[in-house]
């Protein structure tokens, strides 16, 4: 991704940004746009954005460290230094616990725009001419991508709960141009750094923006960013960009300047360059102080120390571009690139015209939307607009446009066709009233809808999904009689370990064995015996069904190896049966058994051999079929992707067979769409396993389930008994690695988990510089592997790719993920001899297969560690690198400890924007525990958003809204027959919003009252320093009691003359009184549990309509504060903070209470309405 996104502190902001550019003035002015060449450091940074004029400054006007202190550390006008908005670091309150802490104030967001690496290679070897022209197209390219941001994504959001999406007069952001990555490598970037500062449209009022749309957005722009880059470098330079398939395993396709070799892109996109720099370093001094070269296990652990070093930040001293284009140059010419020829090989390709907007055609947008629908339905089961932009940016890759303008409009239009296609999961509620004003209406919509929001999927997607659930629902499948599996699991082969199951495990195999369901599902969290339960299923089945009546299928091919080889029974992966029973490999047969079909042999032995040939392919064809009463177990299910399930359920359906999918929700998920077992899981349709068994400590498995569901209760009981150790990233690195390394000395088995990539490949390194120490591994004789690292004979290696042609010696193949140990030195062809850890099998591999799909086997990531169990675990923590289901993972491979190690600082980046640790270890892992990262099926997010939007929770906030603007009209009515020109004076006051809040519960309750004390209050301001406070104050007295109950709100009158928001609070209305409806129709059909438990608290003699109305207003309450499915009728106890909630709960015990009393139950009336429209009046918005 060319664009990343970052937040920045209060504390940190642009310090970094603002220290590394030139100390003299550099004008950026077109005539000296390249005098910045000889100069050490980088350019100023240089204002952008068209909301500058709120702070008084121009675009490209340079930031100064005044400017950028005042506007990103301290949120004041660089000038007058008055306030935008709220002030920095000021104390909040911590909703979670009402407990007051000092937050961190998010300063800005920097979104960083890294150019392609074929484009900083050709800029670092390009003339100074040609230098300006490709940084004059990168700055094109971001302030265009910056312009779209501000009119799709960079607004605000204001009222109850962000309810309502504003439109913001446009970005405060500041642009800083860095020429080198850390490891002086040519990285052209540069950091944009947008203050989270915007002014609403609607009255000009500082607030923040809209961060969550914003990082929505970022993969869109990040792809829109690349589409301009490269019209603008085929205009000015006539470059053009060429496809790039994947040169390594972690490395995905891209597009890279066409005439750029991969080999300097390799050159100048790796740490190698410098890593061998300081190890030649190194070497140099270790001979000068011996007297003679290093031996080759000296140099390995020389290399260890230099990989070591230059992980640090880069050097202080900024160096002129100059200097920098001179080291580069000299570099790729001892590549033996000369740079003169690679600029020319790369500039004046392009021969085509550019697109434009007139060139577009129905035809066209239809497919190219198709295409987009489909590359993004394959990867998710739900989607928003920012997803379906991304992917048509992708799509249109190689289209070059003449304009800005036609890009956005070719991409727009490709979106909006594929959003058309698409099934739209929440619906628009309301008709915007024609010439709404902008506080109404935000992008074509109401401000409580706003396009970005809304949620997508896919008919093919929701009928695969209904396949599913429907297979689940029939009981028309193959089934054990229930006493004859009663009978087995408690008779059964006591081998086989069937007497000791555990009673949820017995009462899980029972149900799959005799619940007659052509599918089942079997959730348990991880270690709580599901192979041991399968092993048991198998068995009843195979007892009852004949041998072979059970097969297996896994997500992966490793994962399907050892199911095959724990249950006993014929196993492969999901993808391998869909490809030779539905795919490529079923077409190739039946084309080949046509082709022999249809021949004319002439001899009778040609015929035979036809006939042979043709029996054959039957068989094969055979091979790959699910028969009748055959129990399909598919483990892992959670990873499996929804179509491949669907196809899985249509096969065996219509054969008779019976699917059973096992797995955790709570662990990994699809890598494409996927959420099928959660969805099944959440809607009670699965068996549950419920104890776990894996752990030696006692307090582990209860402490594993909370940290499953993201309770942060897990966070005391795992620090309580030493499971996390915290501090810097260099520290936790080694411990982790030292606990790890010492459970292997001591022979425990034992997993070392990293959080990326990077960190894998340097602990390996690590790893096997420690063996070469030890003289356990060979590192003269090496074979070099994917990871760019080198390995040895007595090295662990892990395969990273299927490959059915290569065998071991019992005609096993190999698959990704096994472990291999090297026991020989690499022949002359550079292969080697292996033993595989997991069988003990011999096999040889390959020099390429060793080269592109393999890498030392140490370290791994939580992604590949799911399935493991070992003795121990350490797991490494990084902010922002684990979801919780990772986390979940890595914190339950070990039986006898799981360690985390909190990284409180994370790797030195290549711009050290955060001077200080921006979050404890506690915060680190209270944002890992809240990051679900699975995902849900579409069915079951159409069901919460229809839900969700018409709650009376968010119509209450809707609500909200609307009376407050409407409020707000009358109040400034008001005050300006006072005293005219006093209201705009008053709304600046930060007590604006409660002050309107408070003149519309007193004009309510008093409004003669209101009008009086307005007036008093106006003409009579004594000394005060904020008029609107007083007001406030004063009108909150005659506020009276809280609102009586939801007719107030249904039928509060406002003194509004702007018939768009009249005709908007009617919606809102209309919409609140048809949920009210469907609310007491809830309750009268009594299926909610808490109801019950209400008709268990009253007499026996409650007069039925006080019973009716009495769970009407528990059944509002309940929607109006989200109690969700809790069994409670009235819910948890409202927080501190929480007082109208907590007003209407007192309410409704004292109601429950009266009629508890026979005399009371009796009585045909009821004391209480809830007053649902209490937390309306009492505060206002306005941030």
């Amino acid at each position: 991704m060319t664009i990343s996104i970052a937040r920045l502190t209060a504390k940190s902001g642009v310090k970094y940004l603002l220290k590394t550019t030139m100390h003299d003035d550099v004008p950026l002015t077109p005539s000296d746009a390249t005098s910045y060449y000889m100069k050490a450091g980088t350019p100023p940074g240089r204002w952008i954005g068209s909301g500058l004029a709120g702070i008084s400054r121009e675009r490209l006007d340079p930031v100064t460290s005044d400017d950028a202190t005042a506007v990103f550390t301290d949120a004041d006008h660089p000038d007058t230094h008055q306030a935008l908005g709220h002030h920095h670091g000021k104390t909040t309150i911590a909703h979670r616990n009402g407990e007051e802490i000092q937050r961190v104030a998010v300063a800005g967001f920097d979104l960083t725009f890294s150019v392609p690496k074929s484009i900083s290679v050709l800029w670092a070897l390009a003339s100074r001419d040609e230098q300006q022209q490709i940084l004059a197209a990168h700055h094109n390219a971001v302030d265009e991508v910056l312009e779209w941001l501000e009119e799709s994504a960079i607004h605000t959001r204001t009222g109850r709960g962000g309810v309502a999406h504003v439109a913001a007069k446009g970005a405060v952001a500041a642009a800083f141009d860095h020429w080198e990555s850390r490891a002086r490598d040519p990285q052209l970037h540069t950091h944009v750094v947008i203050a989270n500062r915007v002014q609403r449209a609607t009255d000009g009022a500082w607030t923040t923006l809209d961060s969550r749309t914003l990082y929505k957005a970022t993969v869109a722009a990040s792809e829109h960013y690349n589409g301009l880059l490269f019209d603008r470098l085929q205009d000015r330079l006539g470059a053009v960009p060429g496809f790039r398939p994947p040169t390594s395993r972690v490395r995905n396709a891209r597009h890279e300047l066409v005439g750029v070799d991969n080999a300097l892109i390799h050159e100048f996109s790796s740490r190698t360059h410098r890593i061998d720099e300081e190890k030649d370093r190194l070497v140099e001094a270790w001979t000068q102080e011996h007297g003679r070269e290093p031996s080759p296990t000296v140099i390995v652990k020389l290399r260890q120390q230099a990989t070591l070093s230059t992980r640090q930040a880069k050097g202080k001293d900024p160096l002129p571009l100059s200097d920098l284009a001179a080291g580069w140059r000299s570099r790729a010419q001892q590549l033996g690139f000369e740079p003169a020829h690679v600029v020319r090989q790369t500039i004046n390709r392009s021969h085509e015209r550019p697109v434009s907007t007139a060139d577009l055609t129905g035809l066209w947008v239809t497919a190219a939307a198709d295409a987009t629908r489909q590359a993004v339905a394959q990867r998710r089961a739900t989607w928003n607009r920012w997803n379906l932009l991304a992917e048509a940016e992708r799509i249109c890759a190689e289209i070059r446009c003449a304009s800005p303008a036609d890009r956005r409009h070719m991409l727009d239009a490709v979106t909006s066709a594929a959003e058309y296609q698409s099934v739209a999961l929440n619906a628009y509620r309301y008709n915007v009233p024609l010439n709404a004003s902008n506080d109404i209406a935000f992008a074509g919509h109401a401000v409580f809808e706003f396009p970005g929001a809304r949620l997508y999927t896919d008919a093919g997607i929701l009928a695969n999904e209904q396949l599913v659930m429907d297979t689940r629902n029939d009981d028309g499948g193959p089934a054990i009689a229930p006493h004859l599996a009663d009978t087995f699991l408690t008779t059964g082969d006591h081998s086989a370990g069937h007497l000791g199951l555990a009673p949820d495990q017995r009462a899980a195999a029972h149900e799959v064995l005799s619940s007659g369901r052509f599918l089942d599902a079997v959730v348990g969290p991880a270690g709580s015996g599901k192979t041991t339960t399968m092993a048991a299923i198998r068995d009843g089945w195979e007892q009852a069904y004949g041998p072979g009546s059970v097969v297996g299928l896994a997500p992966a091919a490793a994962s399907a190896e050892v199911l095959g080889r724990k249950l006993g029974l014929a196993a492969e992966n999901v993808a391998k049966w869909l490809y030779e029973t539905v795919g490529q490999g079923a077409v190739h047969r039946a084309e080949q058994f046509l082709d022999l079909e249809t021949a004319n042999p002439a001899s009778s032995w040609q015929r035979a051999r036809t006939t042979q040939r043709m029996a054959a392919l039957a068989m094969q064809h055979e091979q790959w079929q699910f028969r009748r009463d055959q129990l399909v177990i598919v483990d892992e299910a959670s990873m499996v992707s929804t179509v491949q399930l669907a196809a899985l359920v249509h096969q065996a359906r219509d054969i008779g067979a019976k699917i059973l999918l096992v797995g955790d929700p709570a662990q990994l998920d699809a890598i494409d769409a996927g959420g099928i077992l959660g969805w099944l899981d959440r809607q009670g349709k699965a068996v549950q396993l419920t104890s776990v068994r894996r752990f030696s400590h006692e307090w582990e498995g209860p402490a594993s389930l909370l940290l499953r569901v993201g309770d942060v209760a897990a966070i005391q009981a795992y620090a309580t008994h030493g499971r996390f150790r915290h501090g810097d990233y260099v520290e936790m690195v080694d411990k982790a690695y030292e606990w790890w390394a010492s459970d292997i000395q001591a022979g425990v088995s034992s997993i070392l988990i990293a959080p990326d990539n990077e960190t894998v490949t340097a602990l390996n390194e690590r790893a096997h510089a420690e063996l070469v120490d030890k003289g356990t591994v060979d590192a003269v004789r090496t074979v070099r592997l994917s990871d760019e690292l080198y390995a040895g004979r007595g090295d662990t290696v892990i395969a990273r790719k299927n490959d059915r042609r290569l065998t071991d010696d019992s005609g096993d193949f190999i698959r990704n993920g096994t472990l291999i140990k090297i026991t020989a030195t690499p022949d002359r062809d550079g292969s080697v001899m292996g033993r595989r850890l997991d069988t003990g099998k011999s096999i040889r591999l390959s020099s390429e297969y060793l080269t592109e799909s393999t890498e030392l086997g140490y370290a791994t990531t939580a992604h590949r560690s799911q399935g493991i169990t070992v003795g121990t675990s350490h797991t490494l923590l990084t902010q922002g690198c684990l979801t919780r289901e990772l986390f979940y993972v890595g914190m339950t491979r070990g039986r006898d400890m799981n360690t985390a190690y909190v990284c409180e600082s994370s790797p030195a980046s290549d711009d050290e924007l955060h001077e200080v640790p921006e979050s404890t270890w506690l915060e680190i892992i209270g944002e890992v525990l809240a990051a679900q990262g699975s995902e849900r099926a579409a069915h079951e997010v159409r069901d919460e958003e229809q839900e969700n939007a018409h709650s009376l929770h968010r119509l209450a906030a809707e609500y909200d809204y609307l009376a407050q603007l409407a409020a707000a009209d009358d109040l400034r009515t008001a005050v300006d027959h006072v005293l005219p020109g006093l209201a705009s004076i008053l709304e600046c006051s930060p007590s604006w919003g409660a002050g309107v809040a408070a003149w519309r519960r007193a004009t309510a309750a008093q409004p003669r009252a209101a009008t009086t004390t307005l007036e008093h209050t106006i003409r009579s301001p004594g000394d005060a320093d904020d008029l609107m406070a007083v007001l406030h104050a004063r009108l909150r007295l005659l506020g009276g009691s809280a609102s009586d109950g939801l007719d107030d709100w249904l039928h509060e009158e406002f003194a509004s003359s702007r018939p768009d928001l009249t005709e908007m609070i009617s919606q809102v209305r209309r919409l609140a009184a048809g949920r009210v409806q469907e609310l007491k129709m809830k309750v009268l059909a009594g299926t909610d549990p808490w109801t019950q438990r209400v008709d268990g608290t009253l007499p026996s003699v409650t007069n039925a309509i006080v019973r009716n109305a009495l769970l009407e207003q528990i059944a509002i309450y309940r929607d109006r504060w989200q109690i969700g499915n809790d069994p409670e009728p009235l819910g948890p106890h409202p927080a501190d903070y929480e007082w109208e909630r907590a007003n209407d709960r007192r309410q409704l015990e004292a109601e429950l209470a009266r009629l508890q009393s026979t005399v009371a139950a009796r009585d045909g009336s009821t004391a209480v309405k809830v007053s649902v429209g209490a937390a309306l009046t009492n505060v206002g918005w306005k941030i």
